[in-house]
């Protein structure tokens, strides 16, 4: 109660926060006017072109406010915020954390989990205490893609709405890594007017740019289009003609560093194999290229030891071979797979049970390999008959 009435006092005069009108002495009540719905009652009419921006805009807003002072809201969530004379308002600022030296003692209230869950960030369930701006932004994610789908969030999983504008924005903000968010909200707004607004450019024109400046040797380059071909894992040409075309050599250092993204954007090149839904099937040296990146980028994994990245580079590279049958590369992953072993072979084997019609490519390592990979290819050729 205390922190609501203190924060009302320092902000209540901002348009999207919900004021205190009066309170008692020892914080034992206060009295806030009274609002005509929350987010969560009229969550459909959100879905009307402009009205989830006005929303987005309006918490964005109050956001900014608190965190110019330090203060941190930490439980951004549908029923927090109001319809208050016609705009929207973000109230229950109970569980605020104060500017850094203003906090509770460790122990009253942030020794633990904080928050509501699904729409709390993950490092709130631990060390709530240590919360930064980004964690505001992951709810505020978080929100988008409750509104967006309709669908309660889980915890820690980032709830992402259909692909569209607002894709981009909710995978970003909703990174399990606070490092990887947009660190503050002028970040935050900045993407959301990037990826909403109306004259935003061709992803494949992006992407070729991105691409050219990639090869000259800018690693920014090479992660911002990491990101574009995350935030549009649909488009076809973007990983087809701009992707696959980076070196891996370049790209490598990318992929290590964000593994969830990476392998969002491993699966997404899987699923491209099959061509798009426009009937557009992909061309010889397509298809070879696409799965000469992907081998390398399962190499890459595989010498870091990030079995996860490994597993999802070599899955999409299987699915890949199994639906193309190149012959080119798959000497290539024949001469790969010769040399791998211990924990990459294990990754790689469990793999390859799943993609029979890929792992009948390799039938000639049943007679010279190691147990681990042989066992798997022989399994796939019994399976096939």
């Amino acid at each position: 109660m205390r922190r609501e009435i203190e924060l009302a006092q320092r902000l209540g005069t901002h348009p999207h926060v919900m004021p205190v009108l009066d309170f008692s002495p020892d914080h034992a009540w206060f009295v806030m006017p009274m609002a005509k719905a929350t987010a969560e009652d009229v969550r459909s009419e959100l879905l009307e072109p402009g009205r989830l921006r006005v929303l987005v805009n309006a918490v964005a807003s109050a956001l900014a406010a608190a965190h110019e002072h330090g203060w941190l809201h930490r439980d951004i969530k549908p029923s927090n915020i109001l319809c208050l004379d016609s705009r929207w308002v973000l109230a229950d600022w109970g569980i605020v954390r104060r500017p850094r030296g203003q906090t509770s003692d460790l122990g009253v209230l942030t020794n633990g989990a904080i928050g509501t869950e699904g729409f709390a960030a993950p490092e709130l369930t631990a060390g709530a205490h240590e919360a930064t701006f980004a964690s505001d932004i992951y709810s505020l994610g978080q929100l988008i893609g409750w509104i967006l789908t309709g669908t309660w969030p889980q915890p820690n999983i980032p709830l992402l709405p259909p692909h569209g504008p607002w894709y981009a924005v909710v995978r970003r903000a909703t990174n399990l890594d606070p490092s990887h968010r947009p660190q503050d909200i002028d970040a935050f707004l900045d993407l959301v007017e990037k990826e909403t607004s109306p004259a935003v450019e061709l992803p494949i024109v992006r992407a070729l740019q991105l691409l050219e400046t990639a090869v000259g040797g800018e690693v920014s380059a090479v992660e911002q289009l990491l990101d574009l071909a995350a935030d549009r894992p649909d488009d076809y040409e973007l990983f087809l003609e701009a992707l696959a075309a980076l070196d891996i050599e370049v790209a490598g250092p990318a992929l290590l560093s964000d593994v969830p993204r990476a392998v969002a954007v491993l699966k997404a090149l899987a699923n491209h194999a099959h061509g798009d839904e426009r009937g557009n099937w992909p061309r010889l040296e397509e298809m070879d290229r696409a799965i000469w990146w992907l081998l390398a980028a399962a190499a890459a994994a595989s010498q870091a030891e990030q079995w996860v990245l490994l597993e999802a580079a070599a899955d999409s590279m299987c699915a890949w071979d199994g639906a193309c049958d190149p012959w080119k590369p798959q000497n290539s992953i024949k001469e790969w797979l010769r040399n791998l072993d211990g924990q990459a072979a294990a990754v790689v084997a469990s793999v390859l049970r799943q993609h029979p019609h890929s792992a009948q490519h390799f039938a000639e390592l049943t007679v010279e390999h190691a147990m681990t990979l042989r066992s798997a290819i022989h399994a796939a050729l019994i399976e096939l008959g």
